[in-house]
């Protein structure tokens, strides 16, 4: 945190479950930010003439020395970050797998003929279209995947052929530091990436409102990607936004598996997952079975030190974070919810919590909470369950339980969202697939192929002949 604006040029980083200081990371300014793009500049050129086979070597050989540094980066990721030492090493293993994809997309970025003669007067004409490098890129990244997202961002960039002025999490930027310099000893060109630290207030707009930006890819809240959108201007914007993940639970589901893929996908990363499970309406003759089940197994997880093996639940990123956690039980319940369990702070933790509430309950339904808190509702049928669903203004995933394929196909053509999980957890996710969000959940699509396909440009090209 930055505590006098005058006088500060660091900014310090904290252990997020002990509070205590592990390091400190420059505090950017105006100045940081245009010598970047100056930078980027000269890496737009270097990133247009990089053959796809150079691009290729980097993102493999990044590869290997995350490898190495495995460790390194999962320790980093539980010390500074929310995640138990177990759920931060899933997250270098999918990082890994994301520069693996992201090197087999940069031999797969082509083009195509197009035929010019299908139109009168056009007989002599013959081409093709091509993918360039869009240009400059501002990658924005939060706390809660500081590694994969970050290599989401990055490695379809370096696959594109495009520079990379990365702006990572005030409370995880040590993990994105780290990562730079994998980049570096991998041999990215230092043209190619420059990492801004520290609070947007010392720096101003530049980094979204330069000309010479070409593209914001953005991950985080509604109000700060709609403060991008007004000052970016003409340029292209992806956005990953917030959400309010609902399940549907049919009768005729396998209720154990159910209720084991939703508490994992409420509580894991204690519940900070734009994709993770928030809302649950359950069809009223499996209900009782199923609230009782998912309040039992809610009962075992095990709160304390993310760095101990056998923990399940770990810190909330920040104080004004609990602050917003018990200001939506306070609300929800004032709107009729009822706290089954949870709803307490431990230290930097917070309880895993379960409301029950009517359908109606427009807090409970419609807004998001980023922790570990889930509502379950009784519905009478599926059709009660996805105008509920569709209640809220997110739609990023949904998932239903049903072993109806009737059923799941009317949830699919029937859901606003851009994913529909079929028995499995809203949180289910490869990084392969496209992601994103509909309505207030995002705009674009991430995913390295999508990624890639965003930070490219189509140029055509065609040769009128003599013949």
């Amino acid at each position: 945190m930055v505590k006098d604006k005058k006088n500060t040029s660091t900014v310090t980083v904290y252990n997020s479950y002990t509070g205590d200081k592990i390091g400190t990371v420059p505090q950017s300014t105006e100045q940081d930010v245009m010598n970047a793009i100056d930078l980027a500049k000269i890496g737009e050129r270097i990133g247009k003439k990089m053959p796809a086979s150079e691009r290729i070597a980097i993102l493999r050989k990044a590869g290997t020395i995350m490898e190495r540094e495995f460790d390194v980066l999962s320790n980093l990721i539980a010390t500074e970050g929310i995640k138990t030492i177990v759920q931060a090493r899933k997250e270098v293993t999918r990082a890994l797998n994301t520069m693996q994809l992201s090197a087999e997309e940069a031999g797969r970025i082509i083009g195509a003929t197009i035929p010019f003669n299908v139109v009168p007067g056009s007989e002599d004409r013959v081409g093709y279209e091509t993918k360039v490098p869009i240009g400059i890129v501002v990658a924005i990244t939060p706390f809660n995947d500081p590694l994969n997202l970050i290599c989401h961002k990055l490695g379809p960039a370096i696959a594109a052929g495009n520079p990379v002025i990365l702006k990572p999490s005030d409370y995880t930027p040590l993990v994105a530091l780290k990562f730079g310099e994998i980049l570096t000893e991998a041999g990215l060109p230092k043209e190619m990436l420059s990492i801004i630290t520290g609070s947007p207030e010392y720096f101003g707009d530049a980094l979204i409102s330069h000309d010479s930006i070409r593209l914001v890819s953005f991950t985080g809240g509604v109000e700060a990607a709609k403060i991008i959108q007004r000052k970016a201007g003409l340029k292209k914007i992806v956005m990953e936004l917030g959400s309010n993940s609902p399940v549907i639970v049919l009768s005729d589901a396998d209720l154990e598996d159910a209720v084991q893929s939703c508490v994992s996908g409420a509580f894991f990363a204690s519940g900070q997952n734009c994709v993770g499970v928030k809302r649950i309406f359950v069809e009223e003759t499996a209900y009782d079975s199923f609230i009782n089940n998912f309040s039992q197994l809610t009962a075992t997880l095990k709160i304390g030190s993310p760095l101990s093996e056998d923990i399940d639940i770990g810190p909330i990123i920040s104080r004004e974070s609990i602050h917003q956690i018990d200001k939506f039980i306070v609300e929800s319940i004032a709107h009729g919810a009822k706290l089954i369990s949870g709803g307490k702070t431990i230290g930097n933790c917070y309880t895993p919590t379960i409301l029950e509430a009517d359908c109606n309950n427009d807090i409970a339904n419609c807004k998001e909470v980023f922790g570990p808190v889930v509502t379950i509702s009784k519905v009478k049928n599926l059709d009660q369950a996805i105008e509920n669903c569709n209640k809220s203004p997110f739609g990023l995933h949904t998932a239903i339980f049903t072993n109806d394929i009737n059923n799941a196909h009317k949830a699919i053509n029937e859901l606003e969202c851009a994913g529909v999980m079929i028995n499995d957890s809203t949180d289910y996710r490869i990084d392969a697939m496209p992601f994103g969000g509909v309505k207030s959940s995002g705009i674009g699509r991430e995913g390295v192929k999508s990624a890639i396909e965003a930070m490219s440009e189509t140029k055509v090209v065609c040769f009128k002949l003599k013949i």
